[in-house]
């Protein structure tokens, strides 16, 4: 792409707006308004996103095991989205949906490692140029280089590696760093902050977590002492971890996710349990970085602006249907955490089905800057500040591009309903399986009733909503 940062070209709908956009935006947060405009200062973001982190993988969310109290704090004072979703559960997809606010196939980035489309903006390009320092530390999984996605500072590293002594590439100088990897983001993450306040400007940090992701040995490479926080004999096994897929596409049973998952040697019980004891540790791990992010904003008094922003990439698999990995459409792969606190804001759980491509539309409202039009997520201040709001009451899941052994699929999640469709492999536009789970009553998706004539009126709704939805996105090319 090339695209320096003085030479971004804003979409020209936008322009006008965009010129006009300083003190642009008041939010009524908890009965009081803050106003961008009135306090002078634009706010500082923090949006860390986790690696492979799944719904469910805090405390905060009722798992009664794993150890999360930074996170939990966290949620404490701020909106914990209980039914937070990404649009494609893959690395790069899921990074790209998050900077674009775009869906993959808008953006161009539908599998792993492949750039943004041509011209595609992101929000720190947006930032960047309001003024704030933009930084992004930590994993960065797409072909796209950060300074091209409109980042003035970055720390990374390419995919991902071992924990321990990693290769990086900060500001264009690649160089091993000793240490545990999660030390080092948290480290420059605080560097950065640090940097920009001697700027005396505004900060957005992107601070992209390693863990929980697996090593290249497909382990989790976890400290001893984080380790020996969890009883390997107490991890719990999933309900469907000896599900024979019955229902399910067929080639599932010789798919990579499955057969994986036999090399782990899931057919065993105390296998799947050490993958959950490594796993768990990993988070805990990672939930350390966080706090010391989180205690030194305080220390630095900066609480009373600064966002925070937490969500997960993607899930993963933990034995659901005798599988490991991500990709596919079922709730441990698609469903992530997702917290937002910041000023002025009251603990509280949220229901309503949001996305991470509501994440860039999110971070330019807080900022005070007018949302593309070509945008697909909506800002979620509404839900925020508790109003009322005409929310979605459906979304669409896309994995068009077979990757991790997949193939393609598109899905419809409603509160109640989940329909997912796969297609032939070889003819990507033909559907070859169609399946519909009760969320409500199923939740583990275990009984497939797409084939039960008393849905079939529920499925045909459902069919037309994914070709209703799949046509919106056209409309915003």
């Amino acid at each position: 792409m090339g695209v320096k940062m003085n030479q971004v070209e804003l979409p020209q709908c936008n322009r006008r707006e965009f010129l006009r956009m300083l003190g642009c935006s008041a939010l009524l947060l908890g009965g009081a308004t803050i106003s961008n405009a009135k306090t002078k200062q634009r706010p500082n973001i923090i949006f860390i996103l986790t690696d492979d982190q799944r719904f469910d993988a805090m405390g905060c969310a009722g798992n009664p095991l794993i150890r999360t109290p930074n996170i939990d704090s966290l949620a404490a004072r701020g909106v914990r989205f209980d039914h937070a979703y990404v649009t494609c559960a893959v690395c790069s997809p899921s990074r790209a949906a998050c900077l674009t606010g775009r869906y993959g196939s808008a953006n161009g980035v539908t599998t792993l490692d492949r750039p943004l489309n041509k011209g595609e903006l992101t929000f720190a390009h947006f930032l960047a140029r309001a003024g704030y320092q933009t930084g992004c530390i930590g994993k960065w999984h797409l072909d796209t280089p950060p300074a091209e996605c409109g980042f003035n500072t970055a720390k990374i590293f390419q995919g991902n590696g071992p924990y321990f002594n990693r290769l990086v590439e900060a500001d264009g100088e690649k160089k091993n760093i000793p240490g545990f990897v999660e030390d080092y983001i948290a480290g420059q993450s605080l560097e950065f902050i640090r940097a920009a306040l001697r700027k005396k400007a505004p900060f957005a940090l992107w601070m992209c977590t390693q863990l929980p992701h697996m090593t290249p040995e497909f382990d989790w490479d976890v400290r001893e002492e984080t380790l020996a926080l969890y009883s390997q004999a107490a991890m719990p096994v999933p309900a469907s971890w000896q599900d024979d897929l019955t229902g399910k596409p067929p080639y599932l049973k010789e798919g990579r996710s499955r057969l994986k998952a036999q090399q782990f040697g899931y057919a065993k019980k105390e296998a799947v349990q050490r993958h959950l004891q490594r796993y768990y540790g990993a988070v805990t791990e990672v939930d350390a970085s966080i706090g010391r992010v989180l205690k030194a904003v305080q220390e630095l008094g900066l609480n009373d602006n600064t966002w925070f922003i937490l969500m997960g990439d993607n899930g993963w698999f933990l034995g659901e249907h005798g599988f490991t990995s991500k990709v596919l459409a079922y709730e441990e792969s698609i469903h992530v955490p997702m917290i937002i606190a910041g000023p002025g804001l009251k603990h509280r759980v949220d229901k309503h089905l949001v996305l991470n491509i509501d994440l860039a539309t999110t971070i330019l409202d807080l900022a005070g800057i007018p949302v593309p039009a070509n945008m697909h997520g909506k800002s979620l201040l509404p839900l925020l500040t508790g109003r009322d709001a005409k929310w979605r009451k459906s979304f669409l899941y896309e994995a068009p591009t077979p990757t991790l052994g997949s193939r393609p699929l598109m899905a419809v999640r409603t509160n109640k309903w989940k329909y997912i469709r796969t297609y032939d492999i070889e003819k990507p536009s033909s559907a070859e399986f169609e399946e519909l789970y009760d969320m409500e009553n199923d939740a583990i998706e275990m009984k497939n009733l797409a084939g039960d004539k008393a849905y079939a009126g529920i499925v045909r709704h459902l069919a037309a909503e994914l070709e209703r939805l799949r046509g919106s996105l056209k409309d915003k090319r």
